[in-house]
This record gives structure tokens, C-alpha cells and sequence, in this order.
């Protein structure tokens, strides 16, 4: 347990950003951008889910895209989160469950743990109906921009399937998947299909988002040295999905005139 002057004030950061108890929390996160934290990783954690408390419910994405892709392999307990060291190391913290998604699994510790996961194998696409990311707004989430730009909020990519862009997947791929008990399957999810190596494509523009929200939906501050955006994933929901059905490309850069068409 972290009882030191870190874990302190992370946790009247947290408090004043307007983290709260019973909260349904989603980070996205950048360890470096906090400074030197007294108890490293642990402490971070560790002041998140007090903060929270018993009822609430922490969320990290542990995707794993950059490898899986590669290998058409996902194994739950040894493939390593690509998206940041908090997120590695919360996902390994005990009571933690990891969704088996081979591409864009998350890590959930809390009280809906059972409700966030329920149906995720069901979808054939990074982030579908059933997906964790698709229900943080039926059960008042916020999601936390911790030192980490806007331009990596994935709850864009859940709206994007949510008016069905065009622009947003590619074919199926298929994958291996090993879950946490060691059961192998075979299953076939849709790529992403974002700017990349092989050829031309969009790229994403997600810090656009605050441009779409009102006084209220978000709060700006910091924890320790990580400047930080406490975003409503109702209200960003609502908003960023009106913004796409009107100007398609609003969330995307486009170079290539791929989309001309959609303008």
C-alpha cells in the first residue's frame, strides 16, 4: 500500500480534476508525462482505485495491435500491452480481468467488470456493439487523458463504428488466441484502416474532439506534472457521433483525397 507523499497528492489531483468515488474511470496514459512518482507504477494505480473506492471501476485499453498484427497471435496472459506503461502494469495487478480481444483487449478492475466484458466475443471488429468501450456511456464514464494527447482518445474509434465510417476498417484478419486459462481459438476481426507503411491512407485527428464539446463535458487540469483532460463519455458519445453523420471526415486527415467524395 502507497502512503507516501506521491500517492498523496495524486490522489487530491485526481479529487480536484473531478475523479470521484463510484466513477466508471477510462485511462489513457503517459507514466513519464507525471515526473518522478514515490512508488512508481504501483502508487499510480493504487491512488486511481482508492479514489474510486469499492463501487467504482477502473479501465485500461491493453491493446496489442503492433504485435498481433504481425503474428495473427494474442495470448491474454504474456502478450504485452503497446499502448503505454501504466496500462502493462495494471493489467498484470491482481483482480484484474483482460478482455480477449486479439487487437484492442482492456483491463478492468471494479465493480463492472462482469458487465464490461459480457458478449466481447461476440464481435468481429476492434471495438463492436458489445465491446467495453461501447458501454461507458450507459453507465456514466469518464475518461481520463493522463499526460497523453487527445489524439489517442480510442473512444473515437467506438464512434466511428457507431455511425459506421467508412473510412474506419479494413478487411478481416484471423487470429490465434490463447485466453487467461490457457483455451486456444481461432477467430476473424476487421483491421483498422488508418495511415500505414504499405500505402496511403487517413490520419486520425481525435484532439478535433474538444472542439465538439461544451463547458461541462470536460475538465482540464493536472496530476503531479501530466497535464491532464477528464472527459464525459456520454456527452463526447452524443456529440462526436452528430459531428461524423454531419461532416464525415471531420475527426480525420485525409491527404490523399481517399474520402473526396464524403466532403
Amino acid at each position: 500500500m502507497c502512503m507516501n507523499a506521491s500517492y498523496v497528492q495524486l490522489k487530491k489531483d485526481m479529487q480536484n480534476l473531478g475523479i470521484s468515488a463510484g466513477d466508471l474511470l477510462v485511462v489513457h496514459s503517459s507514466f513519464k508525462s507525471l515526473g518522478l512518482v514515490e512508488g512508481g507504477a504501483e502508487c499510480v494505480i493504487a491512488a486511481l482505485k482508492d479514489v474510486l473506492g469499492p463501487e467504482g471501476t477502473l479501465v485500461f485499453p491493453t491493446f496489442t495491435y503492433s504485435t498481433s498484427y504481425a503474428s495473427s497471435y494474442f495470448s491474454n496472459l504474456e502478450t504485452p500491452s503497446c499502448v503505454g506503461y501504466l496500462s502493462e502494469f495494471f493489467r498484470k495487478t491482481e483482480g484484474v480481468i483482460r478482455t480477449n480481444h486479439p487487437t484492442h483487449s482492456v483491463a478492468i478492475y471494479g465493480k463492472l467488470q462482469k458487465e464490461l466484458c459480457e458478449g466481447v466475443e461476440l464481435d468481429d471488429t476492434p471495438m463492436g456493439i458489445h465491446s467495453p468501450y461501447r458501454k461507458f456511456a450507459k453507465y456514466g464514464g469518464k475518461i481520463l487523458m493522463l499526460g497523453c494527447s487527445l489524439a489517442h482518445n480510442s473512444f473515437m474509434h467506438a464512434m466511428e463504428e457507431v455511425v459506421d465510417a467508412p473510412y474506419a476498417l479494413r478487411g478481416h484478419q484471423e487470429y490465434t488466441i490463447v485466453d487467461e486459462h490457457g483455451n486456444e481459438s481461432k477467430r476473424k476481426i476487421r483491421r483498422h484502416n488508418f495511415t500505414r507503411p504499405d500505402g496511403p491512407g487517413i490520419a486520425q485527428r481525435y484532439e478535433r474532439t474538444l472542439d465538439v464539446l461544451d463547458e461541462g463535458d470536460y475538465a482540464i487540469g493536472q496530476i503531479l506534472q501530466a497535464k491532464c483532460v477528464l472527459i464525459n463519455c456520454a456527452a463526447l458519445e452524443a456529440k462526436a457521433a452528430r459531428k461524423m453523420q454531419q461532416q464525415p471526415l471531420y475527426f480525420v486527415d485525409d491527404p490523399h483525397g481517399l474520402y473526396a467524395h464524403l466532403l
